[in-house]
């Protein structure tokens, strides 16, 4: 009859521990990169990412791409007054979202307006913009505006 000795017994069960962790560990990390791809995946699935083009000054071009935190953000862009050849940017901000998967809004408080840009998608390269500004004055501009995202 054979019989361990307590301390062999000791670290078995400690070489057990060791590993049961280990592997514990290991597929904790899988879990959380596979969850995280899942995530990034997701993020980028929208159908808003990218760069749409207007042919109106007033709104150029509006660039749409998903954050870290997989909410959206857009920057709207027109034609800048001092040089037309080039776009000014208006500043990030993030997309709202809505019910509706196709549509989303954001909006800019500037000094002397509230403006507010109504996103529609109408295809995979065509979007529906809806602007509307309404000024301290109490004068509103609404303008629509068919976008086509860049390639």
């Amino acid at each position: 009859m054979t019989h361990a000795s307590p301390a062999r017994s000791t670290l078995r069960q400690i070489l057990a521990l060791l590993v049961t962790a280990a592997l514990t560990l290991s597929l904790s990390v899988i879990l959380s990169f596979t969850s995280e791809k899942r995530a990034s995946a997701s993020c980028v699935a929208s159908g808003f990412g990218g760069t749409w083009r207007s042919s109106d000054d007033r709104l150029s071009r509006i660039d749409v791409w998903p954050g870290e935190d997989c909410n959206l953000y857009a920057r709207a862009w027109s034609t800048c007054k001092a040089d037309a050849t080039r776009d000014c940017s208006w500043g990030n901000k993030k997309l709202q979202a809505t019910p509706e998967r196709n549509f989303r809004f954001f909006y800019y408080n500037w000094s002397n307006a509230n403006e507010v840009l109504h996103l529609r998608l109408k295809d995979k390269t065509h979007m529906s913009v809806w602007d509307r500004t309404d000024y301290t004055s109490g004068r509103n501009v609404t303008i629509t505006l068919l976008m086509v995202k860049d390639r």
